[in-house]
């Protein structure tokens, strides 16, 4: 097989990238690398890195080239790990990588961060760019966020089957001590929060509406709690049980199904005529009106504070 064919090959398997490394293994000598640089065939995107023309350039495409310039085993790391698995965290202009200890690189509009410990449990691979593993990035950007943020994170990848609580409970153990970006401390309190059997809810909106409600000192409520009627069993958003406050929170779905429009009333009802009192709340909801309502339906339905 042609030298171009077993490049273009390992091309189509990187973003359309290639390594200097790589090429010269294939079999490229520097004047077959340096005409093909000239001619336009390939462009220099980083050193030792190149991109096969014709290739759209994409976000993805740039950390790899970074992560490939870096050299193996260095991995997207911190906010643009959390970028690439779509965790609502804080962004960072430059692209974010994690190398061993003993390898320092220094590229272009890159931080690197040195790690002795950058365990196979803590790599994966998202849209052919090696990350790593949520656990691990929600540890190492632990200490930049606070306890709201990082849980809306976590309950994120709990909803798509990116994390589990037991992966991020695990690397608390593996890694407790404390490195520049890790706040073991916040990571517990998070995981406090949830214990076995946690569901994280549909919406990241549910998640700040729970967060809020319990850093207003008022009762946490239960997340989605199944009451069971005498025809069917609803689930609700954030309950009250022993008192009957239900609590839903909607967020904006201009093409929500006529069907789930319907079960949402019909719901309703089934709750009202239960004796529940429903609170709705959108992400208009201010925070103010939130805490009021929660705390003065728990006021009427006689509800006793939770102790300091």
């Amino acid at each position: 097989m042609r030298y171009d064919d077993l490049a273009a090959r390992l091309a189509a398997r990187q973003l359309g990238l290639l390594t200097l490394a790589q090429v010269r293994r294939i079999g490229f000598s520097h004047d077959a690398v340096r005409h093909r640089v000239t001619t336009g065939r390939w462009t220099r995107v980083r050193t030792g890195v190149f991109a096969v023309a014709g290739v759209p350039s994409t976000a993805e495409q740039a950390v790899l080239a970074a992560v490939l310039a870096a050299g193996d085993p260095a991995v997207a790391s911190h906010g643009t790990a959390g970028r690439m698995w779509d965790l609502p965290l804080p962004q960072r202009d430059v692209i974010e990588l994690t190398t061993p200890i003993e390898r320092q690189r220094r590229l272009p509009g890159v931080r690197a961060h040195r790690s002795g410990t950058l365990d196979e449990r803590d790599v994966a691979t998202v849209r052919r760019v090696p990350v790593t593993s949520v656990a691990r990035t929600l540890l190492d950007t632990s200490s930049r966020i606070d306890d709201a943020t990082m849980g809306a994170a976590l309950d994120h990848g709990l909803r798509v089957g990116s994390v589990t609580l037991s992966a991020m409970r695990e690397i608390a153990r593996r890694l407790p001590t404390i490195a520049h970006g890790r706040s073991p401390a916040r990571v517990q309190r998070v995981l406090a929060a949830r214990i076995p059997g946690y569901d994280p809810g549909d919406s990241e909106l549910e998640t700040l509406v729970w967060e809020l409600i319990a850093s207003a000192g008022l009762a946490r409520p239960v997340r989605r709690y199944v009451l069971r009627g005498p025809i069917r069993k609803f689930v609700i958003d954030l309950a009250y049980p022993r008192e009957r406050i239900a609590i839903e929170v909607d967020g904006f779905e201009p093409h929500r199904s006529r069907t789930a429009f319907d079960n949402d009333r019909e719901r309703q009802n089934a709750l009202v005529l239960l004796g529940w009192l429903l609170l709705r709340f959108t992400s208009r909801s201010t925070e103010t009106h939130i805490i009021d309502s929660v705390a003065n339906a728990l006021s009427v339905r006689g509800a006793v504070p939770e102790p300091p």
